[in-house]
């Protein structure tokens, strides 16, 4: 009976190795955020869609390998508080975490995006650019 338990046990083991019980997310990574609220004027919306495309364009291998994730987020929502004063954020952003051995260990708010809004080319250098340097550093 032990040996049928035992064996049992390893082969759930086994499965859950093989992905039936999910993967287990990548430990270093770099998270891109888009910090948002209830109110979403046509700017914001085009902040968080010229982000996703640029991120999805230029980053999709490292998407699939779970090395860049993209989420965004409403900072007004119950529970999401916390990140206005976690990344001392005063209006809607986008933000760059590093994440190693599950900690993240550093953190940019890309403050330019409102620069580049009117030309999303430059938009997406921008970003680009940017996560390019986060991921230098996995």
């Amino acid at each position: 009976m032990k040996a049928l338990l035992f064996t049992t046990l390893v082969i759930i083991s086994f499965m859950c190795g093989l992905a039936v019980c999910g993967e287990p997310s990548p430990a270093n990574f770099v998270a891109v955020y888009y910090f948002h609220g209830n109110f979403r004027c046509v700017s914001c919306k085009t902040i968080e869609r010229y982000t996703k495309e640029a991120v999805e364009k230029y980053f999709r291998g490292e998407m699939d390998a779970g090395k860049v994730t993209f989420k965004a987020i409403n900072v007004e929502t119950k529970g999401n508080e916390h990140f206005t004063e976690d990344y001392q954020l005063y209006t809607r952003s986008v933000v760059l975490s590093l994440v190693k051995d599950g900690k993240e260990v550093k953190s940019d708010n890309l403050t330019r995006v409102w620069e580049h809004l009117r030309d999303k080319d430059a938009f997406f250098q921008y970003v680009k650019s940017e996560v390019e340097k986060y991921l230098k550093e996995l």
